[in-house]
């Protein structure tokens, strides 16, 4: 029963060590997969010291490339099929997980396996929000972006918003067969694995935060408050518009994907129909897709965000 955390690093030399002790102090039988990004400033002889060390690590042999977050986690996805893994967790190199993580989320994973049996099943978590020296900032990062897991229907917003954080998911085997490969249109690797999950079987959340989720200047996402991001005063509003209106043009293509996904694996599927409806936005006028979202009930949280969203789609 294969047991892998995927660890994707690149350039990570500063933080990583404080991660890898806190993944493998508790990682029991559980083996780390790292691949590296092709980085320049230690990042790998810090990997290779620990395997050197006799840690349960090993590092994927992969030809030197900078495939960015998405494609090094959508390779390491890649890899744990092909190493017949049975559970996947993910991990960020500059995050810190807290003690029990891992403990916890299996024991939660096999006891939903219990109740829905060979269902694709993803678990995620809340993670407190701190800064590079590990200071909180705030102890929830779902309360801090001001988004919430959704329980019923959680495709109506996953379509157009991702509230899945990757470093906190873990899978089972059934999901990763779904997911596979991970499509070049798929905006990230954890938006990508919660659609799957949310219409191929189960998402399930863990509303205690399980990871110290680092902010600091180099952060490939990172954390962003509702408030600050809302606020005309203190938010470059020419840049966000345009790059919220990128994100929702690639949201539209990632749809198409999915639904392509769904018709190569369960044609029958109900959630088609919705996906379908989604990435054919585009093809309808503008006045016709502000009805067509609310007539699906497709949606962002929050009023704002959701505004913003519709306001978009009438002026692209």
């Amino acid at each position: 029963m294969p047991k892998l955390i995927l660890l994707a690093t690149y350039n990570g030399a500063v933080f990583l060590p404080a991660q890898m002790e806190s993944i493998l102090s508790q990682a029991d039988d559980w083996k780390l997969l790292v691949r590296d990004d092709d980085s320049t400033d230690g990042t790998q002889e810090i990997i290779r010291h620990q395997i050197a060390m006799g840690a349960p690590v090993r590092l994927i042999d992969d030809e030197p490339a900078r495939l960015g977050a998405r494609g090094n986690f959508a390779r390491l996805l890649e890899k744990a099929g092909e190493m017949g893994a049975d559970y996947c967790t993910l991990s960020d190199q500059d995050d810190v997980w807290l003690p029990g993580k891992l403990a916890e989320q299996f024991t939660r994973m096999k006891l939903l396996e219990q109740k829905f049996p060979h269902q694709p099943i993803l678990i995620h978590s809340d993670l407190e929000v701190v800064n590079q020296t590990l200071e909180i900032i705030h102890p929830s990062f779902m309360r801090y972006q001001g988004i919430r897991h959704e329980a019923v229907n959680p495709l109506k917003v996953l379509l157009c918003q991702n509230f899945v954080t990757g470093s906190t998911v873990m899978i089972n085997r059934p999901l990763l067969e779904l997911a596979l490969p991970v499509p070049r249109e798929a905006l990230m690797h954890d938006w990508w694995l919660a659609l799957c999950a949310a219409v191929f079987g189960r998402l399930e959340y863990f509303e205690k935060p399980l990871v110290k989720y680092r902010q600091h200047r180099n952060n490939t996402v990172g954390a962003r408050n509702l408030r600050r991001l809302m606020n005309p005063l203190r938010n470059n509003w020419k840049n966000h518009w345009s790059s919220g209106r990128d994100n929702l043009a690639r949201s539209l293509f990632q749809a198409r994907a999915l639904a392509a996904r769904i018709k190569e694996r369960e044609p029958r599927n109900p959630h088609l129909q919705l996906a379908e409806e989604y990435a054919s936005l585009m093809n309808l006028s503008p006045s016709k897709r502000i009805g067509a979202v609310q007539k699906s009930g497709i949606h962002m949280q929050s009023m704002a965000r959701h505004a913003l969203m519709l306001a978009r789609l009438a002026f692209s």
